[in-house]
């Protein structure tokens, strides 16, 4: 595993570090089960069998003081791209929000032949997007949230209240919200965690002065009824309060309200310092650059030639004197200095198509050759089942999927051509397979010669069976605590009724062999816990935390195996001061 180590140890620092700057509620949720990550930028959905890749999931269980999970190594790839490329040109969809141009493009890039059109909706639709804001500040940016609810809540001269949607970025900014509305708005629910129930949000009409803070949860594919009362004021005011990652995100938060022709209006309500740094900077350069073209333009000239084209017209009436002050009119009307949101939206509209560009000159490739290598790895696959009447054992399949694993991780790269990938791939796949053949390890990892051993000893074949466990003590003696116990166990059933002083003292080295190899586990295991505290305190303080109860659970596994070795050693010393034999018995604990 050194070259995994050597390949991923910068990744892991990075991560470590990354893994402290994240924010609760934000990326993430803290759940009984553990560290839960959540899509915030999309769809809000808390994903609850995702884990992160290269140790940042681990790095956050650290730093939540939650139990620790295996790190895993992908060995399945199909990737959405390479499942519909399989239907050829037999693809048909519908969407709602295919969004901007470039989206459409990369679709037409990607499935060959695919080809879209719009169609017109049923009834018109009768939405009304009120000017966007762009605030600076935080505080400032709830309190126009807040104005914002509270007026749509509110009976004024010519309607009446309305419901209200704020779809905020994260959970944690939702309950910001939730809590600055206090008492000003009492009639209100949050929507941020698709663990929870909310059957209820939705099994309802929402009524006047009805308020749901939500997540992207509530951004698409929910269907909020309102009442008649509601429709006549206006319909649903839908408050977006960040800067979605694409026009299609944020057509479907937008189209929450003036469904199915019913009124409806929506507002964005954005705070710049939420932006990415790069795409602050990108709005601050396309401000100043606007702010020098408006200096530069010829609005003043226009309304100058205005006033003397109207003078001249009601000095002498004439159709070409009309005409030239209707030209000039026109020009003053027609020039309308950006808005801060309009500028915000043309700058994200450009990164979605450069990061669009991106990913088809290199994301798409990259999944392609993962996908093609992986349908060569599952050939091979093919061939181990064939050649074993579909009965391979476990231990091999376990071993040979480790490697493909650990292959992708520390071989490929996708700046290789994929004949060169395959034709690597197929060679180390093979030497693999080879070794397995041998009862070889094709990693240095000395579990697998241990559960070879397991297997052997279980088939009755115990002279292998030891060969096997002496593998794996010759591989990393510290870690071969099982190896050692299973070799004495063995070599006791092996010479049953005959053994002799030899084999009881070789027996006897092996426990206490095994001995030792536990300690150092349980070294290793208070030498974690321990660096693993500082890290946290200010967190969990002095409570028990699960991350406590894991390294404490484990901590009890091996002082139960100390005390089954220390037992074992015990009754061998007693069978060589007494010139007798081992009694071994295989028993569960």
């Amino acid at each position: 595993f050194s070259d995994l180590v050597e390949s991923k140890l910068k990744v892991w620092i990075a991560n470590a570090f990354h893994a402290k700057t994240m924010t609760m509620d934000h990326e993430y949720i803290l759940e009984t089960h553990g560290i839960v990550p959540v899509d915030y930028s999309c769809t809000g959905v808390v994903e609850n069998y995702m884990q992160w890749t290269d140790g940042l999931h681990q790095f956050l269980q650290m730093k939540h003081q939650g139990k620790l999970s295996d790190m895993t190594a992908i060995t399945n790839f199909m990737s959405n791209v390479g499942l519909l490329q399989k239907y050829g040109n037999q693809i048909y969809g519908m969407s709602g929000t295919l969004g901007q141009q470039a989206e459409t493009e990369t679709l037409q890039k990607i499935y060959e032949g695919i080809k879209t059109c719009q169609i017109p909706s049923f009834k018109r639709r009768k939405l009304f997007e009120v000017e966007g804001l762009v605030v600076k500040d935080e505080e400032e940016w709830i309190k126009k949230i807040c104005d914002a609810v509270t007026a749509q809540t509110s009976l004024t001269p010519y309607r009446g209240p309305r419901a209200v949607l704020v779809i905020c970025e994260t959970i944690k900014r939702a309950k910001a919200v939730y809590h600055a509305l206090g008492d000003k708005v009492p009639n209100k629910e949050l929507y941020i965690n698709n663990n929870m129930d909310n059957r209820k949000i939705f099994a309802k009409t929402l009524t006047a002065k009805e308020v749901i803070i939500a997540t992207n949860l509530a951004g698409r594919g929910t269907d909020l009824q309102v009442s008649e009362e509601v429709k006549r004021a206006g319909g649903l005011f839908v408050v977006q309060t960040f800067l979605p990652k694409n026009a299609r995100v944020e057509a479907q938060a937008f189209g929450r309200t003036a469904r199915q022709g019913s009124p409806g209006s929506a507002q964005l309500i954005v705070c710049s310092n939420h932006l990415s740094e790069p795409l602050q900077l990108l709005i601050l350069t396309k401000k100043l650059l606007s702010l020098f073209e408006n200096m530069l333009d010829a609005t003043s000239l226009h309304q100058k030639m205005f006033v003397v084209q109207l003078r001249l017209y009601q000095r002498s009436h004439s159709d070409g004197k009309a005409k030239a002050m209707s030209l000039a009119l026109s020009h003053i009307l027609s020039e309308k200095s950006k808005s801060e949101i309009q500028i915000a939206k043309e700058v994200r509209d450009k990164s979605v198509a450069e990061e669009l560009s991106s990913y088809l000159m290199c994301v798409v490739p990259k999944i392609k050759k993962e996908e093609k290598l992986f349908s060569l790895y599952l050939d091979i696959l093919d061939e181990v089942y064939e050649s074993s009447n579909n009965k391979p054992a476990a231990s091999e399949l376990s071993a040979l999927n480790e490697f493909w694993g650990m292959w992708l991780l520390t071989s490929f790269n996708e700046k290789d051509s994929i004949s060169d990938l395959k034709s690597r791939l197929d060679t180390d796949l093979n030497i693999t397979r080879e070794k397995l053949r041998q009862g070889e390890s094709p990693s240095s990892n000395l579990h697998h010669y241990t559960t070879f051993g397991n297997d052997l000893l279980e088939k009755g074949k115990l002279a292998e069976s030891i060969r096997m466990y002496s593998k794996a003590i010759e591989a990393d003696a510290c870690w071969a605590a099982i190896a050692y116990y299973n070799r004495a166990f063995t070599s006791l059933i092996q010479q049953n009724s005959h053994q002799n002083p030899d084999c009881i003292e070789r027996a006897m080295e092996d426990l206490q062999n095994a001995l030792k190899s536990v300690e150092f586990y349980c070294e290793q295991l208070e030498v974690t816990h321990r660096y693993s505290k500082p890290q946290t305190e200010d967190l969990c303080s002095d409570l028990n935390t699960r991350f406590d109860g894991h390294m404490k659970a484990r901590y009890r596994v091996f002082l139960f195996f100390k005390e089954n070795i220390k037992e074992a050693i015990k009754k061998v010393d007693r069978a060589r001061d007494m010139g007798g034999n081992v009694k071994v018995e295989e028993k569960l604990v």
